[in-house]
C-alpha cells in the first residue's frame, strides 16, 4: 500500500506528523480518523519506503518489531491476555511514539479487529512475515507459540545483520585511514620536498620523478576529483531511484570476486530462513514463497524466483520449482527433496539455512583476515616508495 503523510491533532490535543497506509488518500484519511486523529494538513503520498524510513529516523519513532516481540512473548507465555499484554507494553515503553503504536494496536483490538489485520495495517513498522505468521497463529489457536517463533527469528536476523555491520566497520576505518595517509603524502609531504629539489636545479632520480608526477596530478587536477565525486554521487542517486542504472548495478555487483559471493550467500540464507519459519508454522506454500521472495534485497536474485508461483500452481514440488533459479545450490534442492519425502520440509530448510548463515560468517571472517595484510602491505609499499624517492634525491644532490 502507498503511504500518506499528515499533520494531525491526536486525542490528547497534541499535534504530530504521521504516516498512514491506504489504497488512496481518502482511504488513508479514513484510517487516520479511525485512530482518533484530526487531520490538519496533508503532505501527499510518500514516494518510497526508503523516504519513509529516513523520515522515521529523524523523527525518532523508536519502534522496533524485534523489541516488541521480545516484550510480548514472555507476557503471552505467562498466560496474560493479548489486550492486557499490549497495555503493559504501552505503559512500560520509554519512547512516546513506541507507546502510541502499541496503544493504537490495543485500541484496534477493542474495536473488534484481528491482531494480524492491525499489524498488516502498519506494515511499514513490521516485516512482511509478521502479519502472515500472526494470522496463522490466530487460525490455529497457537498465537503464543507463533510470537515466540517470531521472537527467535527476528533476534537471529538482527544478530546476523549486526554481525555484518560490525564486520564492515573495521575495513571502512582501515580504508579511511589508509586513504587519508596516501592523500596527505602526495598533496602535502611530496610537494614541499619536491619544491626544494626543483629550486636547487638538481636532476631527480626516476622514482622521485614518478612520485612528483603523481603528486602533481593529484594537486593540479583537483577539479577532476570533484567531477569524479559528483559523478559517483549522481550514480548512487540513480541506483537508489531504480531503473536501468539500478538493474545494471544489481546485475554486475553479483559478478564481483568475493563480494558478489557474499551477497549471494546473504540473500540465500535470508530466503531459506524465511521459508523455513513460514513452512514450520503452516502458512500456505504459495504465500510462503511470495513473502520469502519479497525479503530479498537484490532484484536480480529475486527475479530468478518469478516462475516459482506458477510452477506451484501447476502442481510442481517446491524443490523442483526452486531448482529453476541459478542461485539455489544443488545441495539445497537435494535437502529440500528429502524434507518433502519425509514430511519435515520446514525442519530441513532450517538446518540448511543455519548451514549457509554459518558459511556466510566464515567467509566474512576469512575476507577480513585477508583484507588486513593487503591494506597494510599497500600502505607500506606507498610509504617505502615515497621515502626511497626522497632518499635517492638527497643522495643525488650529494654526489653532484
Amino acid at each position: 500500500m502507498p503511504l500518506f503523510k499528515y499533520k494531525a491533532s491526536g486525542p490528547d490535543g497534541k499535534i504530530s506528523e504521521l504516516l498512514i497506509e491506504g489504497d488512496s488518500e481518502p482511504d488513508s484519511l479514513g484510517r487516520l480518523r479511525q485512530r482518533g486523529f484530526m487531520p490538519l494538513e496533508s503532505y501527499g503520498q510518500v514516494e518510497s519506503l526508503s523516504q519513509e524510513r529516513n523520515w522515521r529516523f529523524w523523527q525518532g519513532s523508536g519502534f522496533d518489531a524485534c523489541d516488541f516481540s521480545n516484550r510480548l512473548a514472555p507476557l503471552l507465555k505467562a498466560h496474560i491476555p493479548l489486550e492486557r499484554a499490549l497495555g503493559i507494553i504501552a505503559q512500560g515503553a520509554e519512547n512516546q511514539n513506541y507507546s502510541r503504536v502499541v496503544a493504537d494496536i490495543r485500541k484496534g483490538l477493542h474495536e473488534g479487529k484481528k491482531f494480524s489485520a492491525l499489524i498488516r495495517d502498519r506494515g511499514n513498522r513490521f516485516p512482511k512475515i509478521y502479519a502472515n505468521l500472526v494470522e496463522a497463529g490466530e487460525e490455529t489457536g497457537s498465537l503464543t507459540e507463533i510470537i515466540s517463533e517470531l521472537q527467535r527469528f527476528l533476534n537471529e536476523r538482527r544478530e546476523m545483520r549486526n554481525f555484518l555491520l560490525t564486520s564492515s566497520i573495521y575495513p571502512a576505518f582501515v580504508i579511511s585511514v589508509t586513504g587519508t595517509v596516501v592523500i596527505l603524502l602526495f598533496t602535502v609531504f611530496i610537494p614541499r620536498f619536491s619544491k626544494i629539489f626543483i629550486d636547487m636545479g638538481k636532476p631527480l632520480p626516476f622514482i622521485t620523478k614518478v612520485m612528483v608526477s603523481i603528486s602533481d596530478a593529484m594537486t593540479g587536477l583537483w577539479w577532476l576529483w570533484i567531477i569524479l565525486i559528483a559523478a559517483i554521487a549522481f550514480l548512487v542517486s540513480r541506483i537508489r531511484k531504480g531503473g536501468k542504472a539500478a538493474d545494471w548495478w544489481n546485475a554486475n555487483i553479483l559478478k564481483l570476486p568475493l563480494f558478489g559471493e557474499l551477497i549471494i550467500l546473504a540473500e540465500l540464507s535470508r530466503f531459506l530462513r524465511t521459508l523455513a519459519v513460514l513452512i514450520q508454522n503452516h502458512v500456505h506454500l504459495l504465500s510462503t514463497v511470495q513473502i520469502a521472495v519479497n525479503v530479498l534485497i537484490n532484484p536480480k536474485i529475486a527475479g530468478t524466483f518469478s516462475a516459482v508461483p506458477p510452477e506451484l500452481k501447476g502442481g510442481a514440488k517446491l524443490s523442483t520449482a526452486l531448482g529453476k533459479s541459478i542461485y539455489v545450490p544443488r545441495h539445497v534442492i537435494q535437502m529440500l527433496s528429502i524434507g518433502e519425502e519425509s514430511g519435515n520440509m520446514g525442519g530441513m530448510l532450517n538446518q540448511v539455512a543455519e548451514h549457509y548463515e554459518e558459511l556466510l560468517r566464515t567467509r566474512v571472517k576469512r575476507l577480513l583476515a585477508l583484507f588486513e595484510p593487503i591494506v597494510i602491505l599497500f600502505l607500506a609499499v606507498v610509504i617505502m616508495a615515497v621515502v626511497l624517492s626522497i632518499f635517492l634525491a638527497i643522495l643525488e644532490m650529494q654526489n653532484i
